[in-house]
């Protein structure tokens, strides 16, 4: 009878409380070249839920089990290069090298290496322009952007979004939690920051050089997709309480093969639905970031086809992702 690999011991020590026994173990294993091993201490540092969250370790881990020839783990660590997420800073020389090195063998890294080119970006991975903002309203400001991505993105996008699309869901306003509700009827695929690959974070720092704001302010990018008589009901992408703020929405249109479905402002008279690679660009709060009532908006019911967008929502301030406090390690 053989005995449990080390993935395995560890495991089964975790879910008995012995945590830091089951971190050793799996770092001796790593050191034995596992790389399966050191792709599970990644994942505990994202997490956060087993050990202290260390995005910038994580990153680092992910790279050690690339090299040990799990090479499953290496978007994951070319993602966090590229944004720099924990504190670590960016290398986006690194990621964009990275990444032409496995295009050769890896048909997505060589479409993201494509699809960078054509974006036009500095050294930093920055925008090198923008199109400009055509203002629909002044309080709160509501305006679109013709063009802002173009046909191949919007595919691109699409297409990445189908495997990860799941039902979407609701901050409940009572545990702050997200649930899923009949107001909000739509599939929906978030990409936080191990799946942020260089081609989604520039797209994140496009996003926040035409909003003028941070790229830490951002909230993880989401692709929603709704078919034949899904709907996203009246409501205010603002969240209850004395949080960091929603302060900003973006909208991208990535399809148009639907009936219905236009993006609904009542209080104000806009009615939206956008060109493939069109933007919409609103405030969900004033300049004291108190919430402004008429941004209240709608994705009204689609009639035919499947209407599929980006969505980004831009906070008051960067988010803290610091993870759950009193965890060992």
């Amino acid at each position: 009878m053989t005995s449990p690999n080390p993935i395995d011991r560890a495991m089964a020590l975790a879910s008995q409380g012995s945590v830091i026994p089951a971190y050793r173990l799996l770092e001796q294993a790593m050191a034995q070249g596992d790389g399966l091993a050191a792709a599970t201490l990644a994942e505990w540092r994202m997490a956060g839920q087993l050990v202290r969250r260390d995005i910038g370790l994580a990153r680092d881990l992910f790279g050690r089990a690339a090299e040990r020839g799990l090479r499953e783990a290496l978007p994951m660590h070319i993602a966090l290069l590229a944004s720099g997420a924990g504190g670590k800073g960016r290398d986006w020389g690194r990621a964009l090298d990275l990444l032409a090195q496995s295009a050769s063998s890896d048909p997505h890294a060589a479409r993201q290496t494509a699809l960078l080119d054509r974006l036009g970006l500095t050294a930093a991975g920055d925008p090198a322009s923008l199109p400009a903002l055509e203002p629909l309203n002044d309080l709160p400001f509501v305006a679109r952007v013709p063009g802002f991505l173009d046909a191949e993105e919007c595919r691109y996008l699409s297409e990445l979004a189908q495997p990860y699309l799941q039902p979407s869901v609701v901050v409940d306003p009572v545990s702050q939690r997200f649930v899923t509700d009949p107001v909000r009827i739509a599939r929906s695929a978030g990409f936080p920051f191990v799946l942020e690959n260089p081609f989604l974070h520039a797209l994140n720092r496009r996003i926040a050089a035409l909003t003028q704001t941070r790229y830490e302010q951002g909230e993880p990018l989401q692709v929603l997709s709704y078919r034949a008589g899904e709907q996203y009901k009246l409501h205010s992408d603002v969240l209850p309480g004395p949080v960091n703020q929603r302060i900003l929405t973006v909208l991208v249109t990535l399809t148009d093969d639907f009936t219905g479905g236009e993006t609904a402002f009542p209080d104000l008279g806009i009615r939206w639905r956008g060109a493939v690679g069109e933007a919409l660009v609103f405030a969900n709060v004033d300049a004291r970031a108190n919430p402004v009532p008429t941004a209240r908006h709608a994705g009204n019911p689609v009639g035919s086809g499947t209407k599929t967008i980006l969505s980004k929502w831009i906070r008051q301030a960067p988010l803290d992702i610091s993870g759950p406090p009193g965890r060992p390690l």
